[in-house]
């Protein structure tokens, strides 16, 4: 009896043990697996933006300077007044001008008294020549007073030319100040609206003879109006004229007003500078400094609560497709391949950094091909699946080629992602509810 209970207990024992060395198996083996998150790869639509920020200007605008220095004497507009071609906005004095040209004026009346005296004074200089030439043919007079009296006339008629220039001098400087009296009445160029009017009565302004003319007033065209945005370099090759974009202005909220791609500029500007685009700079060297390109988008069809000024958001459409085959974008990504076609272990790589110490070795070995790729799951491993991707949407990118609609590959998290090795044993991650 006591045998056969002996017996029971080791048998007991037995079991325990085995149990426990195969649970600790068991243990040991998941955690060597990685936790990750898995997908179905599937067809989707994809729609590949751009997305700048700027504000809105209009298409055709001028602004409207003083032509000549003074005070600002009258005011005939206010700002958001709409305005016609040659309509007169503003009046500057012109005291001085007036002055100025009332003495050119005279100036010019009394240049030309002088040239019709001049004129007088050749037709008896001509009348006493001929008569001193008949008495000098008949030898009455000598030579002498002949020589004296067609030098006489020379001497008129020269005296008749410097007066027709003297007047041609005083008339072009008596028009010249009249232009200026006519310049400090100011008058608009265009139909359009008064947006900015930063002047007041009483104000003294610089006239366009200056390096820098005061500006009076900015007048608009309001009906067509653009945003003007800056695109980040590395997104400037994606963008080509006409391309469609949406259009969201911060001071508008839910309106999305719908534009087109006019203009791309030609010259990078320095993000966060002054310069406009077109410009580069002149000192220092900015090949580290993140920069910009100008993009003009047309709107259509904008709000007439639309103002310029305004910031806005252009999401301009660079690609578009329908029922592609599309996986998350974070799901794809970089590993290096050897000669052989295998995935190189990333801590291998980082290893190998410096591992030598020797540059001029390390420089002369064989640089492995990084490849874009996805982690396919053939059940409870892993394999490295290199593709080649096409547009990128918003949240997915397409894949020509390297995986099928239906596989399962890796999703996340984007931690396990990078350093998730090829063949490596995985436990999928149960999917989380979302809490209501």
């Amino acid at each position: 009896m006591a045998s056969k209970r002996t017996r029971i207990l080791v048998v007991a024992a037995a079991v325990v043990l085995v149990g426990g060395a195969v649970a600790g198996s068991v243990i040991r083996d998941n955690r060597k697996k990685v936790t990750v998150q898995t997908g179905k790869v599937s067809r989707k639509d994809l729609v590949s933006i751009v997305s700048a920020s700027g504000e809105v200007k209009p298409k055709r605008y001028v602004n409207i300077g003083a032509n000549v220095s003074g005070r600002i004497i009258k005011l005939n507009v206010k700002e958001g007044d709409r305005v016609k071609g040659g309509q007169v906005l503003a009046k500057i004095e012109s005291t001085r001008f007036e002055a100025g040209a009332r003495q050119g004026e005279e100036a010019v009346r009394a240049a030309r008294a002088d040239l019709a005296r001049a004129e007088a004074d050749v037709d008896v200089a001509r009348l006493a020549f001929e008569r001193t030439k008949r008495m000098h043919d008949q030898q009455l007079v000598s030579d002498q007073t002949f020589d004296q009296a067609d030098a006489d006339l020379k001497m008129r008629i020269a005296t008749v030319e410097a007066n027709k220039r003297r007047i041609a001098q005083l008339q072009a400087g008596f028009e010249s100040v009249r232009d200026d009296l006519e310049k400090t009445t100011v008058i608009s160029p265009m139909e359009g609206v008064v947006t900015s009017l930063p002047k007041e009565e009483g104000e003294v302004v610089i006239g366009a003879q200056s390096f820098s003319p005061t500006v009076i007033m900015t007048v608009a065209d309001l009906s067509v109006m653009e945003a003007e945005v800056m695109v980040d370099e590395t997104d400037i090759r994606s963008l080509k004229l006409g391309l469609p974009a949406q259009i969201r202005v911060d001071a508008l909220e839910g309106v999305k007003i719908k534009g087109e791609v006019t203009e791309i500029g030609a010259s990078a500007v320095v993000r966060g500078s002054s310069q406009t685009a077109g410009q580069t700079t002149a000192s220092g060297n900015t090949g580290n400094q993140a920069k910009d390109f100008k993009v003009t988008v047309t709107l259509k069809d904008p709000p007439p609560s639309l103002r310029p000024g305004l910031n806005a958001t252009a999401d301009i459409t660079t690609a578009k497709k329908e029922d592609v085959v599309a996986v998350p974008i974070q799901s794809v990504v970089v590993r290096e391949v050897n000669g052989e076609g295998k995935v190189v272990d990333p801590d291998a790589v980082q290893a190998a950094d410096g591992s030598s110490g020797n540059t001029v070795v390390e420089a002369a070995k064989k640089k492995n091909e990084e490849r874009d790729g996805v982690f396919v799951r053939s059940k409870d491993k892993v394999e490295f699946r290199p593709v080649k991707t096409g547009i990128i949407g918003e949240t997915d990118i397409e894949v020509l080629d390297g995986v099928k609609e239906g596989e399962e590959i890796v999703t996340g998290s984007y931690k396990t992602l990078r350093t998730l090795k090829a063949d490596a044993k995985i436990k999928v991650e149960a999917a989380k509810k979302d809490q209501k």
